[in-house]
């Protein structure tokens, strides 16, 4: 009795390991789309606006960030924002040159800034759309915060300063939604100028409706709410915010909110007296998603493709995992009824073996007559084109067409690129089951002082195409390429969240779909021997 209970017990454990690993690739779900994003993404900083607010939290929490972000990266940025808004763009960089990005923002900026001034006090942004009040005011606001974020508010000419506090003056009555409300009261707080009453009189939004309400709603209620709190910091008061709605709302949303909401509902129980402890898992978040320069990654922009969710079926496939996937096939099919989905012939087979590997089925004719075309996959098999007579090869058989036998070129083996094109051509052959049909040219003994030298490749995926080819060949894991793999592929397993995938190597620590499914292939060739395998897999292979 206790011994069955002891299997039953770990056979139960094993699959829950299984199934936590498995799940890993739930962390690559695009939200734009519903596909697969490719894991490299992680390793780039969200966008200005998404930057801004996430840093602008930070600080709200006391935390300080700081930054070391490359110049060139901070100058994408930059332009990046002033593409999408000269004012609202230079203020969304605030943040990045308070954390040490000097090129964020300069002296230059307060000219640029009071170029967009007019005669009668207020900026313009055309970004804002028509020139009315409410544009003008949004402008106004961005401006006078870019411009004290420089130092330079204090500049401004006696007379121009007065033309803006009368103009904003002038709107107190007439500005009776809390957005507008909220923007006037701190332009006027950063002119140094008191609040109307009219303005502090400005109801708080109700909430006792708030668990009724659809999420559009919930948030222009969140805004409305962020607008009110600034009303009253600015006159000097404590807001009256229900903090028995709010902290919820931030605890069931601190690991999903979009930034800007984050900051906001931050700012808003920050300013009703929240505890620390409320913000602990904002704070969470935020250190997850902080890439080694200092700047915030994020995921919700990333935007998947049907390439790299292919990639991950076949990295399933590899690890004996499930490949049903609903949510994967419905956003194929929505990408597939999409007036604006690509009719290029490479695109539709990626779709075509996509939609097989998920949802099963037999190849459509039109499948079969892409992996026909020569211009979708290439007849003859050179250098130059090995890789994409491989990717293609693969995506066909994937889509369950056996493409016919291509001719192939040869080339000499003294070059990385020369030795990962040929190794290339004897995976695709392999993975076609069409090994018989190597070219004699491409031998284990001509690839063997590559297969054991890693530090002559760039990338972990050229090197383990390289030693498959070795080992088709008739090559043997012996000693010493035992020893050169665990110098060339096994220090490169894992990135934050993604245990079990593999980075691109060559100095790039991003991890890669197609480098993990090279190298998870290899191991299936050498029955597991290097066990990089996920636990459970497998171990039989070609």
């Amino acid at each position: 009795m206790t011994s069955c209970t002891s299997t039953s017990s770990t056979s139960e454990n094993s699959e829950r390991r299984e199934s936590a690993t498995a799940r890993q690739f739930e962390l690559l779900v695009s939200k734009q789309n519903g596909y697969y994003y490719h894991p490299f993404l992680r390793q780039e900083p969200a966008g200005p606006a998404a930057q801004s607010y996430a840093l602008r939290t930070l600080s709200e929490l006391g935390r300080d960030p700081k930054t070391s972000i490359a110049t060139a990266d901070v100058a994408s940025l930059r332009r990046e924002a002033l593409e999408t808004s000269s004012l609202w763009g230079r203020d969304w960089l605030i943040p990045l040159r308070r954390a040490g990005a000097d090129g964020a923002l300069g002296k230059g900026d307060a000219a640029d800034v009071n170029k967009t001034r007019a005669k009668g006090g207020w900026y313009v942004d055309s970004a804002l759309g028509k020139d009315g009040d409410p544009a003008r005011l949004g402008a106004t606001w961005a401006a006078l915060e870019v411009l004290d974020a420089l130092g330079r508010l204090r500049d401004l000419p006696a007379a121009d300063r007065t033309a803006t506090v009368t103009w904003l003056r002038s709107l107190a009555g007439k500005s009776r939604t809390l957005d507008r409300g909220g923007a006037l009261a701190r332009s006027l707080q950063l002119l140094k100028e008191p609040v109307p009453a009219a303005l502090t009189r400005i109801a708080a939004p109700r909430t006792d409706d708030f668990a009724d309400l659809t999420p559009d709603d919930r948030a222009t209620r969140l805004e409305d709410t962020y607008s009110y709190v600034l009303i009253q910091e600015a006159a000097g008061k404590r807001p009256a915010v229900n903090r028995q709605v709010w902290e919820p709302v931030l605890r069931d949303g601190a690991k999903t909110l979009p930034y800007e909401q984050l900051y906001r509902l931050v700012h808003v129980l920050k300013a009703a007296g929240s505890p620390k402890s409320v913000f602990a898992p904002v704070l969470k978040r935020l250190d997850d998603e902080r890439l080694d320069d200092g700047t915030v990654r994020d995921p919700d922009a990333y935007i998947g493709n049907p390439d790299a969710s292919l990639f991950v079926q076949r990295l399933r496939a590899l690890a004996g995992w499930s490949r049903r996937d609903p949510a994967l096939l419905a956003a194929l099919e929505r990408e597939e009824k999409s007036p604006d989905v690509s009719q290029e012939g490479a695109e539709r087979l990626n779709r075509a073996a996509l939609r097989k590997v998920t949802a099963g089925g037999n190849a459509s004719e039109q499948t079969r007559q892409l992996c026909a075309d020569p211009q979708v996959l290439p007849a003859t098999v050179t250098e130059q084109n090995a890789t994409q007579w491989q990717r293609t090869t693969l995506n066909c058989v994937d889509a369950g067409v056996t493409a016919g036998a291509p001719k192939t070129g040869t080339w000499s083996l003294d070059t990385p690129d020369r030795v990962v094109a040929a190794a290339t051509v004897a995976v695709g052959l392999a993975d076609s089951d069409r090994s018989g049909s190597i070219p004699s040219w491409i031998t284990a003994e001509t690839l063997k002082p590559w297969a054991q030298n890693p530090d002559r490749f760039t990338s972990v995926y050229q090197y383990a195409l390289v030693v498959r080819a070795y080992l088709l060949g008739g090559g043997a894991l012996d000693v010493t390429l035992r020893e050169a793999l665990g110098r060339g592929i096994t220090p490169y397993k894992g990135c934050p969240g993604l245990p079990n995938l593999y980075q691109v190597g060559g100095g790039d620590t991003a991890c890669d779909l197609k480098t993990t499914w090279s190298v998870w292939t290899l191991d299936r060739q050498l029955h597991g021997a290097m066990g990089w395998l996920p636990a459970g897999t497998p171990r039989n292979g070609k």
